[in-house]
């Protein structure tokens, strides 16, 4: 059968783990009674005839000639209503295996009367609900499984988690939750379908507390599953609870969860959000250099603008120099420089701003404004006045420029320099 639905990412042990609560109640109720009178009903026997071609084709079949097999049972024709639907029956199974609408077709007809021996009917009934999920008809297949259900008396976690499956496949969200609680009651033992099943239908539908308590659950009982951590560390973000969500995703990685772009990424913006800058940089540089996160525009950006919040401003320069090779930007030489300009690297300043400058920059009175500010801590002063004059002829510079023009000149004057 085509898989079950598949969601496209050691826990948050800060909190402690919720449950999920199930029904009291399974969805299927089976009358017990009537079963029992089913099975102790008195056992049929085909006819002679029909006997001899069921072993005829029997054989066929044994012998992979499943066409013969078939045409043998097509022709055979029976006025007795149990022979006929043991024939449906054997048409049903052989054609499961190379065409599932007749399949379907013979099986329904098969099971309707429902006087087939206990076990051949309640095969009969599961192979059909199979086939019918298998060949997309959803509504059919749920009403199958239930039928089967009521008929065994089994509270089968494998048949609760394809009806949950198949309101799914549906976009029947809300009606996903109880047959995958069902599946989850009576499974042996846990199983992470009928958990995914019941985590896609609570993200369809917005129900994020609890969607995030399933998960929880989800990396408890399943830690070894490194896509449930992802999961987890993703859909707290839609609870708001970042703390919890950074928490995840860090415990993920120290044990080599997040092996994934995309993964390694929502880390470091995750340290990002909660105010803690330079985590966010190092774990981003560091997985550039491993070549397991691209280092691209992006996320040279992300590691240089960090780097500057957490005022590393030499490796915020070292970042801005990398952005600005990639990307040929006259801005990143400007943040660049500005970066330089923080730890007192006047000439790499100067460096930067003038390779902005060349590149036509935007408000270029800023950058030399900057510049007047590189060349006059380091006693300049005939440089940083001439920057001063290309950044007065933006008129919105003008009180800036006042208050430097002065300034300069008598430092100037003092130390003797021309301007």
């Amino acid at each position: 059968m085509k898989g079950f639905i598949k969601l496209s990412s050691a826990l948050v042990v800060l909190t402690a783990m919720g449950t999920v609560s199930l029904p009291a109640y399974s969805a299927v109720q089976p009358d017990f009674a009537k079963i029992e009178a089913r099975k102790e009903r008195k056992t049929q026997i085909v006819g002679e005839r029909t006997g001899r071609q069921l072993v005829k084709a029997f054989d066929l079949y044994n012998e992979e000639k499943v066409e013969e097999a078939i045409a043998v049972l097509l022709d055979t024709k029976s006025s007795n209503e149990f022979d006929t639907a043991t024939l449906n029956r054997f048409l049903g199974n052989l054609y499961a295996t190379k065409d599932e609408k007749k399949a379907i077709q013979y099986l329904t007809i098969a099971v309707k009367p429902d006087i087939l021996v206990f076990n051949d009917q309640a095969t009969s009934l599961r192979l059909l609900a199979d086939l019918l999920l298998q060949d997309k008809q959803y509504r059919k297949a749920i009403d199958a499984y239930e039928a089967w259900l009521l008929f065994t008396g089994e509270q089968n976690s494998d048949a609760y988690m394809r009806i949950a499956n198949a309101y799914y496949l549906m976009n029947q969200h809300d009606k996903v939750i109880a047959p995958a609680d069902d599946a989850i009651r009576f499974a042996d033992k846990p199983i992470p379908g009928p958990y995914q099943l019941k985590m896609a239908a609570l993200y369809e539908t917005k129900r994020y507390k609890e969607l995030v308590a399933v998960v929880e659950v989800m990396v408890e009982l399943f830690p070894e599953n490194k896509q449930f951590w992802v999961y987890l560390g993703n859909f707290y973000t839609l609870t708001e609870e970042y703390s919890k969500s950074l928490s995840t995703l860090h415990l993920a990685h120290t044990q080599g969860y997040l092996e994934k772009d995309s993964e390694l990424r929502m880390l470091a913006q995750m340290y990002a959000n909660n105010n803690i800058p330079f985590k966010a940089a190092k774990v981003m540089e560091a997985n550039v250099k491993s070549g397991l996160v691209k280092g691209d525009k992006t996320n040279l950006s992300f590691i240089a603008n960090n780097y500057q919040a957490a005022r590393e401003f030499e490796k915020a320069a070292e970042y801005f120099g990398e952005l600005a090779k990639v990307t040929n930007d006259a801005d990143a030489y400007r943040r660049q420089g500005s970066a330089y300009l923080s730890i007192q690297r006047y000439n790499d300043a100067i460096k930067a701003f003038d390779k902005a400058l060349s590149m036509n920059v935007d408000k270029p009175s800023s950058v030399y404004m900057s510049l007047v500010d590189a060349y006059f801590y380091q006693s300049k002063y005939k440089e940083a006045y001439a920057a001063l004059m290309n950044a007065k002829k933006d008129p919105n510079m003008s009180r800036q420029v006042r208050s430097w023009e002065s300034y300069i000149k008598d430092k100037a004057k003092q130390k003797g320099v021309s301007l």
